[in-house]
């Protein structure tokens, strides 16, 4: 059964690093909710045709329900036909929704550790997460969030999962540079991919649940190696971005 078709409007518009602009759109009325992690489909018109692009929600479930709106981060590529309407887009504009949709949600029984991985806007379904992983924390639960990006200046959300971490001594946040000459230690920098971080994680598949999200080739990289760990398809939870022009 298809998924209705939300009218959404525009209401900000948000720089977050050299290549991420973050969008938000504001409900008509509190229909819509959502489970933190998952993603909806934006519809929209360009050059007489309509097109349609899934991005991850940004925002808590609980902040969505306060305000009836949703953040999402989009990456911008070159060309391409969504980031030239969002970038031209202006507040007020409307748009149509339909979702939510995915799986890449918080387990009602949580393990002793959860392994969040992300790259570029990978990041934005964590940050949604945030309220349900504090409450982890609280709870005992260690958490290591990875990021990945090329460069310092594509990095989202940082302070964010840095404040998480400050006030949990189980909860660590690393950022990996794969192009960035000197990583700074003292920030949790590391030069490479995320997946090699793995091998200095101490992962386990009898405690650990991991979530993977971003990049294709970043997921099918990091999936070898927690198979090849003796992780099984219930310790590993995915979402892929493929970019579209």
């Amino acid at each position: 059964m298809p998924r209705p078709v939300f009218d959404v409007e525009l209401i900000s518009k948000t720089q977050l690093s050299d290549d991420t602009l973050q969008l938000a759109f504001q409900f008509e009325d509190d229909t819509f909710s959502f489970r933190a992690g998952q993603f909806v489909s934006v519809q929209f018109e360009l050059d007489g045709a309509t097109l349609k692009r899934s991005y991850s929600i940004a925002n808590s479930p609980s902040q969505c329900a306060s305000s009836r709106q949703i953040d999402i981060a989009i990456s911008l590529i070159l060309d391409g036909r969504a980031s030239r309407c969002f970038q031209e887009a202006a507040v007020g504009e409307h748009f149509g929704i339909s979702g939510p949709f995915g799986f890449l949600v918080l387990p009602e029984m949580l393990p002793k550790r959860l392994v969040l991985v992300g790259t570029g806007t990978g990041m934005a379904p964590y940050r949604a997460m945030l309220p349900e992983l504090e409450k982890a924390a609280i709870n005992g639960v260690f958490l290591h969030i990875l990021m990945g990006v090329r460069h310092r200046h594509n990095m989202i959300y940082r302070e964010e999962f840095t404040a998480l971490a400050s006030r949990h001594s189980h909860v660590s946040f690393d950022v990996c540079l794969s192009r960035e000459a000197n990583p700074d230690s003292m920030m949790n920098e590391f030069s490479g991919y995320v997946q090699n971080r793995f091998s200095h994680l101490g992962l386990s598949p009898d405690r650990d649940l991991a979530f993977l999200c971003g990049n294709p080739a970043m997921i099918d990289d990091a999936v070898t190696w927690l198979s090849e760990a003796s992780f099984g398809s219930r310790q590993i939870k995915r979402e892929k971005y493929t970019f579209s022009r």
